[in-house]
């Protein structure tokens, strides 16, 4: 299976439950990304890895002109049932668009999941007129921290009541690394922060986010062995414990000149 046909099949089996397991960018934050477009005379908008409409369908009601894609069917359709209209079923490592047909291609939340992000933006700044952004979030101690907590507690019950769990730690750190090289080579124009808040959380608050099946191996596991492994849980974690968080989501904007992503 391919990266990109596994990512795609990945995304229909959450797609269920992929809203109740992230949270959203505030209001504010996504009005602070009206405004850079707008001011950047961005109106055409392309989101590469629209998933289910939590950027375009916002930034369709401020407005902009969007067109969605997305390798998910599952996700496309939880975008079109939020109303957003523009929306193809489609692998953006090779845009079925005509050069320079829109103003700006946005990535949300997806940098990590390409293959070869040079290549990627590459073709996608062959759509894109006036610039491409990414929405990242920075890493936070407390809240990645707390997540990993979980996660070891859940591997480590698997491995004592005899269940085997595949390990996608090794590719998950690998896609990251790919991530930050690709940063490190090819810094963006502008860093504009979007949001920026403090909150708290417990362990229990993330363990409800594994047991409805949002992340990672926990969804693929067969029900009953699951269920087995959240009550094992339950009782074996502190669930009160506090988790701080900050959670800061930044906007990466690349224009010209900074839009050639490979050696000519």
């Amino acid at each position: 299976m391919s990266l990109a046909s596994g990512v795609a099949a990945r995304y229909d089996r959450i797609s269920e439950v992929y809203d109740e397991t992230r949270k959203p960018l505030s209001e504010g934050a996504l009005d602070r990304v009206a405004r850079v477009l707008r001011s950047d005379g961005s109106r055409i908008i392309l989101e590469a890895g629209v998933g289910t409409g939590r950027i375009a369908g916002p930034l369709q009601d401020r407005g902009f002109d969007v067109i969605g894609v997305d390798l998910s069917r599952g996700m496309l359709s939880k975008a079109k049932a939020k109303g957003v209209t523009r929306l193809v079923l489609a692998d953006f490592d090779n845009p079925p668009f005509n050069k320079k047909a829109f103003d700006a291609v946005l990535l949300a939340h997806v940098l990590h999941l390409l293959e070869d992000p040079a290549q990627t933006f590459e073709k996608l700044a062959t759509v894109a007129m006036n610039e491409i952004a990414v929405f990242l979030r920075r890493p936070d101690p407390g809240r990645d921290g707390a997540r990993e907590e979980v996660h070891r507690a859940f591997r480590m019950a698997a491995s004592e009541m005899g269940i085997p769990l595949a390990s996608r730690y090794g590719t998950w750190r690998e896609r990251y690394a790919r991530q930050s090289e690709f940063l490190s080579k090819f810094p963006p124009t502008r860093r504009i922060t979007i949001q920026d808040v403090n909150g708290s959380d417990t362990l229990r608050d993330y363990l409800s986010l594994v047991e409805k099946g949002g992340f990672g191996f926990a969804s693929e596991l067969p029900g009953e062995e699951f269920h087995r492994l959240i009550d094992r849980l339950k009782q074996t974690i502190d669930l009160d414990k506090e988790v701080r968080y900050h959670r800061v989501e930044e906007m990466l904007v690349w224009v010209e000149p900074n839009m050639s992503f490979l050696p000519h």
